[in-house]
């Protein structure tokens, strides 16, 4: 009989080749064969070319969703959105909140790039940039409060130039614009936007994006949006295959919700098209709660959004699409406290980059 010990490393290779994102981790540490193999450029293009084969197959979104300190990688499934007779789904594929063995975290805030997952832990003490796929993390600082003001967290930013991946502290500046800390922002093609608004004239003036160039290293001028919102309204940023911007609006007032998608998208210039125009005063009667991170597939012309639950003391996902079509999928109960750390959803595309490991203390 064969043993896997015996087989060649193209066959072995090609075996491996095909097991699922959540798997990978136990791959590396079956044995120093194994692992040596996984970090082999071949082999990583190989591995996520059959994972992206999967994905379009099975016709889902992944996406990595902040729930209650814990990172989990999730399959959402659209397909009934045009029909009462299938009910969406989410299912979780893997708990991904341990960044190695022996250093189980608790994770309050995560920004992401590419496939790289940047994290802030539940004390604020610490950042780490992290790779799920490759298991790899390399903490950046530990000095995460502000020195203006002691109960003020600093907002981060990842992205990248032609050559390398950076790491945005946004500090302690004089700006005539403001960012809500709860304002995750959106990292594209290198770059991040946010939603900011007038720090003087908030009611007055309407909300705008704002860019940060990683090339340049600067903020770009203030974009506008293809609506006019103000500091209550709800406006929040996702992407569609990391190749467009999304942005979600809901009046405060009306509870009437838009999204738009760009057509053309630069630092400094960008254009939009709506997507889907739904007046949820009807289907909830509420507004939602954390400002709703949400995922958006255009082929089925539908979009899920995650919150707080303003019914149940749980976390919640909103399936919505066209014709008044609604569903809620209960995520479990929030365990750390209503608004303390709000659901966060991120579209998810497994990264090959390797990094080196460890710690850097460089500002």
């Amino acid at each position: 009989m064969t043993k896997m010990s015996d087989l060649s490393i193209d066959v072995l290779e090609e075996i491996l080749s095909r097991v699922p994102v959540t798997s990978t981790r136990a791959v590396r540490s079956t044995c120093r064969k194994w692992n040596t193999l996984s970090k082999n450029l071949s082999f990583r293009k190989k591995h996520l070319a059959q994972v992206a084969s999967a994905v379009r197959r099975e016709g889902e979104l992944q996406a990595i969703v902040l729930l209650n300190f814990s990172l989990y990688l999730m399959s959402v499934n659209l397909h009934g959105t045009h029909s009462d007779d299938f009910a969406p789904s989410i299912r979780s594929r893997g708990n991904l909140i341990s960044l190695n063995d022996s250093d189980i975290l608790k994770i309050t805030r995560v920004y992401h790039c590419d496939g790289l997952v940047l994290c802030v832990t539940g004390d604020y003490t610490r950042l780490v940039l992290w790779n799920p796929y490759t298991g790899q993390t390399r903490r950046i600082c530990a000095e995460l409060r502000s020195a203006k003001n002691s109960g003020y967290w600093y907002n981060h930013a990842l992205g990248y130039d032609k050559s390398t991946y950076k790491v945005l502290r946004v500090l302690d500046v004089t700006t005539d614009w403001d960012v809500e800390f709860d304002n995750f922002g959106l990292s594209l093609k290198g770059n991040t936007y946010w939603y900011a608004t007038d720090k003087e004239s908030r009611e007055d003036v309407p909300g705008f994006l704002l860019c940060f160039d990683f090339t340049t290293e600067r903020f770009g001028p203030c974009l506008p949006l293809p609506f006019e919102s103000y500091s209550e309204d709800v406006v929040t940023l996702s992407s569609v295959r990391d190749e467009q911007l999304a942005v979600l609006y809901q009046n405060y007032d009306t509870y009437e919700m838009e999204i738009w998608v760009t057509t053309k998208i630069e630092p400094n210039a960008m254009s939009w098209s709506k997507f889907l125009a739904v007046d949820m005063n009807p289907l909830t009667g509420f507004g939602f709660y954390s400002c709703g991170s949400f995922l958006i597939d255009e082929e089925k012309r539908a979009v899920v959004v995650f919150d707080l639950s303003e019914t149940t003391n749980c976390n919640a996902a909103y399936f919505i699409g066209v014709n008044g079509y609604f569903r809620e999928v209960d995520l479990g109960t929030i365990t750390t406290g209503k608004g303390m750390v709000f659901p966060h959803a991120f579209s998810y595309v497994p990264s090959s980059v390797l990094f080196e490991s460890g710690s850097d203390e460089k500002r």
